[in-house]
């Protein structure tokens, strides 16, 4: 799905399935996945048509957040240079740490006792 290489387009294969998908060239830089909380603010609050959620690579891969292939992704129209995803403050800029803490989150009591809620939420009752 276009939303999968959208998160996974610095990786291979899904780096050469993403450019297949846009006619040989990456998308837009506005429009890759460049920012954590910009796609989180995207999801939840600007754009309701957003429906995207976490893959499982959130919570054990973070190579998939590191452009170590150094894919040219261009620039936005502010002139940001995409490259690397940008990552929460709390990860201090370490994919390691941002998975890791994704996946102490996920394993957590809380969302062990709220997990119920999230399937009624997306499956229904």
């Amino acid at each position: 799905s276009g939303y999968v290489l959208y998160y996974l387009m610095r990786l291979e294969p899904y780096s050469r399935l993403a450019l297949a998908l846009q006619g040989g060239r990456f998308d837009k830089a506005d429009r890759l996945f460049r920012s954590v909380s910009s796609s989180w603010r995207s999801a939840s609050e600007e754009n309701l048509q957003d429906v995207r959620e976490l893959i499982p690579e959130f919570f054990y891969l973070p190579e998939f957040l590191s452009n170590s292939n150094y894919f040219d992704f261009g620039s936005t129209q502010s002139g940001v240079l995409v490259h690397d995803v940008e990552l929460p403050p709390w990860a201090k800029g370490d994919p390691r740490k941002f998975v890791m803490i994704n996946r102490m989150a996920l394993e957590s009591d809380h969302v062990s006792r709220n997990l119920h809620k999230w399937i009624d939420l997306i499956f229904g009752y």
